[in-house]
């Protein structure tokens, strides 16, 4: 009798193991799972933030600049304004390093900050950011950009 018994205890069977091995891959899957969205999400909020600094950047550019705010100089309403005021600025054209006028350093700003735009939020060439100023000096500061084919606005309206 003590034979019989002696080998029905003898340890685990594959199928224990097999069950084992089921319960743990899935744990490492939904980990796995977790570390892809947690990942997604902090892409998002990066790009936010980038968004956010850089909406501070040109808001802070503005107020270094009075005299191009009051006239206007920052005024971005759509691609036309863009194309006008920005798009034909090369660094040489640009350069506002050594002493320049009101519009001029405008001008150099915008240049900045558009070429950050494209270079830290993805796809924003195809839809410009905008700018507006009214009389009370509020300051609007849209910016759009593309993630994951996914259309992106955040707006800020400041008192400069």
């Amino acid at each position: 009798m003590n034979k019989l018994k002696a080998c029905k205890n003898r340890g685990f069977t594959l199928i224990e193991v097999m069950v084992a091995l089921l319960i743990l891959s899935i744990g490492l899957l939904g980990l796995a799972m977790l570390q892809a969205t947690n990942l997604q999400f902090n892409t998002d909020a990066y790009t936010r933030t980038q968004a956010t600094l850089l909406a501070y950047d040109i808001i802070d550019r503005m107020r270094a600049n009075p005299t191009g705010t009051t006239n206007g100089y920052y005024k971005i309403l759509n691609n036309t304004d863009y194309t006008s005021k920005v798009a034909s600025c090369t660094g040489a054209t640009c350069d506002c390093s050594s002493a320049c006028n009101a519009q001029a350093l405008a001008k150099y700003d915008l240049w900045r900050w558009y070429a950050m735009q494209d270079k830290y939020l993805p796809g924003v060439s195809a839809t410009r950011s905008t700018i507006n100023v009214d009389a009370n000096n509020l300051a609007t500061v849209t910016i759009n950009w593309t993630e994951k084919d996914i259309s992106r606005t955040q707006t800020w309206v400041v008192q400069l």
